[in-house]
């Protein structure tokens, strides 16, 4: 079973461990968030069209499919609160006082 979304982590974290600046001269967080939900769609995508085709008759094993929800499931969960931290972030900074 591959682990994607955290060799993705890490290797995107890697360079930074190194120094601060160095490895994130090229990389901002937009490109961080739309390949995060780029992985989530895909994920989501794949484990739909195996769900259709174990509901088609197609053979497909059952534990496949299983797994391929559970990990769109959590994509999806961990994307979820990466949005959650983001809102409490900006409305933290929108509490401030200047």
């Amino acid at each position: 079973m591959a682990l994607d979304a955290v060799a993705a982590i890490s290797g995107a974290l890697a360079p930074a461990q190194s120094s601060p600046t160095e490895g994130m001269v090229g990389t901002d967080f937009r490109n961080v968030l739309d390949a995060g939900l780029a992985q989530v769609d895909q994920g989501l995508k794949a484990a739909d069209h195996q769900v259709r085709a174990l509901a088609s008759g197609e053979e497909i094993a059952p534990h496949e499919v299983m797994i391929s929800m559970e990990q769109a499931r959590m994509h999806l969960t961990l994307l979820v609160e990466i949005r959650n931290r983001v809102v409490e972030a900006y409305q933290e900074l929108a509490r401030m006082q200047l």
